[in-house]
């Protein structure tokens, strides 16, 4: 969007240019014919002193040093948006470092229950003996293996508590989650699993669950399973693709008993995100929170939402066939990426400091320009006309007000600091405005234009859907406006 209202705005300060530049063609066209045909002017020096006063008041001159006034003017507005940007790096420098201390962004995988195997292979192979001979011998070889076995019910309840952390004039929204784990387990027929089973190890048994950045867990309750409790432990012992780091429970199980419940807590910080995982049959995850705006994100949307002014609650439910990969299989014999299925929401902050500010410098040459148009208008009306540098103070007064939006807002809401700024900024031009030409008609219009102007820009930047439709449009009408008041332009011919 910025690069194609960049575009509109050049060629709009093009045209300007190239119309200044026309008239003065015409023009000293005209006065090359006069001067050759008008012989019998006898004082020719004071003729053309007349002319060369002439010329530098020419509406087309003036077109043409203001629209290259106005070009000048993207140099500070360029150095405000430089500035825009290393602040925004700093801030975002900023809460990197808080989420990293605080919690990054969490991932809840899992949880699944692994259960150990021994496989038994008869393996012939060629030997040589002593003397160089080779025989064919056979051999037993075991292998030690991992069932992966997710659950049949999975239900997740979050909660998320958002509050602001603070370094120096920077704050970032970060979360702490309560997280209910339960669901059930049922074993599944492991001779379908391998044809080699030599032995299963349901002492050895254990139920890992994958947490994104575990250093930011306040608290785990043990773990209820069947009807037994277990303490967790960190590290998920076996990886697996997608789960990099977490904890987990040693189990007992039994071989006479195929089905187990479960239910644990778990407490996290976090910061800008949460994501799930769905790894029951079914999965049912419901996530509620006092934040107003939420914005849900990954592979499913939730199937119910609820969004008000006390916060949102959203559900999802999610079948296993939505998933590639199985209820169950042998790890070192598969390998599937178990978080390519993930859904979440991410805490949506609305106003976004940095990218309003950038988005209002954007407009800034746009508002150098129909500031700059105000004043011609007034010069080919009245007699009075303002000197270039009045012109290049008044644009400098314009980059200002970005430059002021800038240093409020990072200390004051964004919407005070704008229209500080902006009433700053209109009441100094009018003013200005004032004592140049002693003209209460001009004072007032340029305060009511720029006083509309920046109720306009506002308003797109409010509206970031329609910003692009809306600063189009403006764009439009500045180029009706300058077609309007160019329309009687005509070369003298005297």
């Amino acid at each position: 969007m910025e690069k194609i209202i960049a575009l509109i705005l050049g060629l709009v300060v093009l045209l300007a240019i190239l119309i200044g530049f026309f008239i003065i063609v015409r023009w000293l066209y005209g006065r090359i014919s006069e001067i050759g045909e008008k012989t019998e002017i006898q004082n020719y020096e004071e003729k053309k002193m007349i002319n060369m006063s002439s010329f530098k008041n020419s509406i087309g001159v003036r077109f043409v040093i203001i629209g290259i006034i106005a070009l000048v003017m993207m140099i500070p507005l360029a150095k405000v948006s430089q500035m825009v940007y290393e602040r925004s790096t700093l801030h975002q420098g900023v809460l990197n470092s808080i989420a990293f201390q605080w919690g990054k962004p969490q991932v809840v995988m899992g949880p699944a229950l692994i259960l150990p195997i021994v496989e038994k292979y008869n393996i012939t192979e060629k030997v040589a003996d002593s003397k160089g001979n080779e025989k064919i011998e056979s051999r037993v070889v075991y292998r030690n293996k991992n069932i992966v076995i997710l659950p049949k019910v999975l239900n997740k309840n979050i909660g998320l508590q958002e509050h602001y952390r603070y370094r120096g004039i920077y704050r970032s929204l970060v979360y702490t989650s309560d997280v209910e784990v339960d669901g059930k387990f049922i074993l599944p027929d492991i001779s379908k699993l391998s044809d080699n089973i030599d032995k299963v190890r349901y002492d050895k048994a254990y139920m890992l669950m994958g947490l994104s950045d575990t250093k930011a867990i306040e608290h785990v309750s043990s773990l209820s399973f069947g009807s037994n409790s277990y303490s967790f432990d960190p590290g998920t012992r076996l990886n697996l693709k997608g789960i990099l780091s977490g904890f987990h429970a040693p189990l007992e199980l039994s071989e006479a008993q195929k089905e187990y419940t479960f239910k644990f807590n778990l407490k996290a910080n976090g910061s800008s995100y949460i994501r799930f995982s769905a790894f029951g049959e079914q999965t049912i995850v419901k996530i509620h929170s006092s934040w107003k705006h939420p914005s849900f994100q990954g592979a499913i949307l939730p199937m119910d939402r609820n969004i008000s002014e006390q916060g949102f609650v959203a559900t999802w439910k999610i079948p296993s066939l939505a998933r590639n990969f199985p209820q169950s299989w042998i790890s070192e014999d598969n390998v599937y990426a178990v978080n390519k299925l993930l859904a979440g929401v991410d805490l949506y902050e609305p106003i976004a400091l940095y990218s309003l500010v950038e988005r209002s410098v954007k407009y800034g040459a746009l508002f150098i320009l129909l500031t700059f148009l105000t004043f011609l208008i007034f010069e080919m009306t009245q007699k009075s006309k303002l000197h270039y540098v009045q012109y290049i103070l008044i644009g400098s007064s314009l980059g200002l007000f970005f430059l002021i939006l800038l240093s409020l807002s990072e200390h004051i809401l964004f919407f005070k600091a704008y229209i500080s700024a902006s009433a700053l900024t209109i009441l100094s031009i009018s003013t200005y405005a004032w004592f140049s030409n002693k003209s209460a008609k001009q004072f007032f219009t340029i305060l009511t234009l720029l006083a509309a102007l920046y109720a306009l820009l506002y308003s797109i930047l409010q509206l970031e859907d329609y910003a692009l439709l809306m600063g189009t449009g403006l764009l439009i009408v500045t180029l009706f406006v300058l077609m309007w008041v160019t329309r009687n332009l005509k070369v003298s011919e005297e």
